[in-house]
């Protein structure tokens, strides 16, 4: 496989509704979509997901633009790859850090790489073991009132059977407890709870508040203290006897290793986007299921192009214990797909198709492309 060209172009997409955080409100998704074509004349897309900017980790979409068109494509083309590992190994030499770039990139190729050989991308990962995955949905009103009725309209309308609520905003923890403690008593029986801090405590705050919040019925805690403070989280993971689940705290293969002999958490979010593209999550993933380490399907917010991707990859996961959050097209009032995905029965369907099996509608990349 030779590589003739790879553009990025930026896309700023509105949420449906905006999802408030740790670090303030978001209101729309910015993605880099990346387009790679074959010398052959088969095309692959890729993208990347930046929500809110650099908050999570240090590119933003500006950057990642950048280090794809000045650094990534020039150093890739005419360049001739054998199959996934030899193109993560390309990317991982050409370029340090920059994950999301690096990532975008790489799905792009994938996708080539199973549009040419009339496969869905799964089989590269070795196969799907499943061919649906249950789908969490998000409760990021900032309200008890409203997230509880947002939880029930996902009950009702769509069968979601576990929910991840959004914490950790600069408020009382106290209040912060009481508004868990109703919404796990709302949804008790019903759908599980997962409370996602998103790096917004501290390690005093954390030990003292979290085995209260585990006491209401929460199925688990995601990375309550900073990305850095993976000693902190083995502190506050021997405190708790639900899974800690490490997010942001996970930058790579190396990080994850460290997280696991750590026991800084019980259970891994899976992210490409996060950890620098699919084939080292997929080692990522390996790593936690050597360790008896949990694994959740993670996600930044994804089109129905990265919804499908990640699920191709999930599919091919062995375990999935706290199954996944692939709730990305539902979060947008747009999308770039000529059939978005969706989600049935609390669960999404893996895509068949060649490559990660979607095709895109143009006219909606053009609509959402970015002009400055």
């Amino acid at each position: 496989m030779v590589i003739d060209e790879i553009t990025s172009t930026v896309l700023d997409i509105p949420l449906a509704c905006p999802i408030t955080m740790s670090f303030g409100e978001v209101s729309r998704q910015t993605t880099v979509l990346v387009r790679a074509r074959c010398s052959d004349g088969v095309v692959g897309y890729g993208e990347a997901d930046l929500l809110g900017g650099p908050h999570w980790g240090v590119e933003s979409a500006e950057s990642v633009k950048a280090t794809i068109d000045r650094y990534i494509a020039p150093a890739l083309i005419r360049q001739r790859f054998s199959g996934a590992e030899a193109i993560s190994s390309a990317l991982g030499k050409t370029i340090k850090g920059n994950a999301a770039a690096r990532g975008s990139v790489e799905m792009a190729l994938l996708d080539i790489l199973g549009r040419r050989l009339g496969l869905p991308a799964s089989t590269l990962f070795g196969g799907a073991l499943r061919d649906r995955l249950p789908v969490a949905w998000t409760l990021s009103n900032g309200a008890t009132a409203l997230d509880i009725e947002d939880g029930e309209r996902a009950i009702e309308e769509r069968g979601h059977r576990q929910f991840k609520l959004k914490i950790g905003v600069a408020r009382d923890p106290k209040c912060e407890y009481k508004r868990v403690g109703e919404i796990c008593r709302a949804f008790e029986g019903r759908a599980l709870i997962t409370a996602d801090i998103n790096q917004g405590w501290d390690t005093i705050t954390a030990r003292k508040w979290l085995p209260a919040f585990a006491d209401v019925g929460l199925h688990a805690i995601e990375q309550p203290l900073p990305a850095w403070d993976i000693d902190g989280m083995a502190r506050i993971q021997a405190l708790l006897d639900i899974p800690v689940v490490a997010d942001e705290a996970i930058t790579g293969l190396r990080t994850a290793q460290r997280v696991v002999q750590s026991k800084a958490a019980y259970a891994i979010s899976l992210k490409p986007n996060r950890d620098g593209g699919m084939w080292t999550t997929r080692k990522i993933a390996a790593v936690a299921e050597a360790s008896g380490i949990g694994l959740y399907g993670g996600t930044m917010i994804e089109t129905s192009l990265g919804t499908a991707a990640l699920a191709m990859l999930y599919s091919a996961v062995p375990q999935l214990a706290l199954g996944t959050e692939l709730f990305g097209p539902l979060r947008l009032a747009g999308d770039i797909a000529a059939t978005p995905l969706v989600v049935r029965d609390g669960a999404l369907d893996v895509p068949t198709g060649p490559g990660f099996g979607i095709e895109l509608d143009m006219e909606q990349v053009r609509f959402f492309t970015r002009n400055d």
